[in-house]
């Protein structure tokens, strides 16, 4: 709550120190609500119709204040789908960092503001169900068609990690999804689309410089051809992971959100596979709702590795999908709501006859039979079996 006052309040005085090309977006969004930048694309068009709807077209610190109210608002949404009291300072880290991007990148006319809607889709059903499958791709095939086309392939690579990942998967086998997806995309593109896999991200960064543009995206191997497409995009996904171009390249602002990046996959890969330990032998390592967004964080990473020409905008728009990073990292926490149960021998208080020796054990049976019935009916409380991928 401190650090969402903070934030509204530097919002609210015109973010004092932020560099000016921070507000590029802005800036177009501005001229086009103006009349005086024409030839902007669609995407721009629609943004600058909505703030003018909302009335905010003239009002820059209100729509500023409107862009980050949304994003705090989702992100609280987020945090109380988990209900957990179990989160680690790291968590909490996170969180204050994610606020203060809010207040970077949406605290200003952005094409990024209904975004958050996508996400809110993504978080605001835990349970199974074919709403809670299908809801979340009817938002984002909705985003695509008025707003980024790109979000058509986020869908569908969403769809497909969510049918690849269902099962108990370690680590070697997620990554090979991953790797086969590329190499499916870098054939796909050339023969459908006409172009390589990273023509995109080549043909926006072929006028501009490394001097204009600090964080530049720039191919690891140079080279043309699916082959090229599939390495330099795949390299480009590892160095999002691990962002040591942008700590290497992007100064003293980057260096620190490098950092933040790190710590939430790395505090993500952590957790998983504590979950991963906690679940029993041949059981689903992450339930159906952890596994929607698992899916929707890695679509979205490999499709800005696709198009994305420089970190900075990647930062930009990843800003609103780290609340679905958010919410999977609670959920993942022990004792949180929808967090893999914890298995283990009987305790002695199961024993007929025995009076209870773990009350510690008995806590958490009773925990996790109300977390089941909370999510899967009255019924799935007396039933042993974890939650499925599904």
């Amino acid at each position: 709550m401190i650090a969402s006052l903070l934030a509204l309040a530097w919002v609210a005085a015109d973010q004092p120190g932020l560099p000016g090309h921070f507000a590029n977006d802005e800036g177009t969004i501005i001229s086009v609500n103006r009349g005086t930048f024409t030839e902007a694309d669609s995407s721009f068009q629609l943004i600058a119709a909505v703030y003018r709807w909302m009335g905010l077209a003239e009002l820059p610190t209100l729509a500023a204040l409107v862009g980050v109210a949304s994003y705090l608002l989702v992100l609280t949404v987020a945090i109380s789908r988990t209900r957990t009291t179990t989160a680690e300072w790291v968590d909490w880290a996170i969180i204050i960092s994610c606020v203060a991007l809010a207040a970077v990148y949406h605290g200003a006319y952005t094409k990024d503001l209904l975004t958050v809607g996508a996400v809110l889709a993504l978080i605001a059903h835990r349970g199974r169900g074919l709403s809670a499958e299908l809801v979340p791709v009817a938002a984002m095939l909705l985003y695509a068609q008025g707003f980024r086309t790109y979000w058509f392939l986020v869908a569908g690579l969403y769809l497909a990690l969510r049918l690849a990942l269902r099962a108990r998967r370690g680590w070697t086998a997620t990554l090979a999804v991953i790797l086969t997806l590329y190499a499916g995309l870098s054939v796909v593109f050339p023969l459908i689309v006409g172009v390589d896999l990273d023509h995109y991200r080549l043909t926006v960064n072929e006028h501009r410089s490394a001097e204009s543009v600090n964080t530049l995206i720039v191919q690891f191997f140079p080279g043309a051809g699916p082959v090229s497409g599939f390495v330099n995009s795949a390299l480009t996904f590892a160095s999002f992971i691990i962002p040591i171009p942008l700590m290497l390249r992007g100064g003293a602002i980057y260096l620190v959100v490098a950092l933040v990046l790190l710590a939430i996959w790395g505090s993500l890969i952590a957790a998983i596979r504590s979950a991963r330990i906690r679940a029993p032998r041949g059981s689903s390592v992450l339930t159906a709702f952890q596994n929607r967004l698992f899916a929707a964080i890695l679509a979205f990473l490999i499709v800005q590795s696709i198009f994305e020409p420089d970190y900075g905008s990647f930062l930009r728009h990843l800003t609103p999908m780290l609340i679905v990073a958010v919410c999977l990292l609670l959920s993942l926490r022990p004792g949180a709501t929808g967090a893999p149960a914890r298995w283990g021998p009987p305790s002695a208080a199961s024993r007929r006859g025995q009076r209870p020796v773990d009350t510690t054990d008995a806590a958490a049976t009773r925990t996790s039979a109300a977390t089941r019935a909370q999510e899967n009916g009255p019924a799935a409380a007396s039933t042993p079996a974890a939650e499925s991928a599904w």
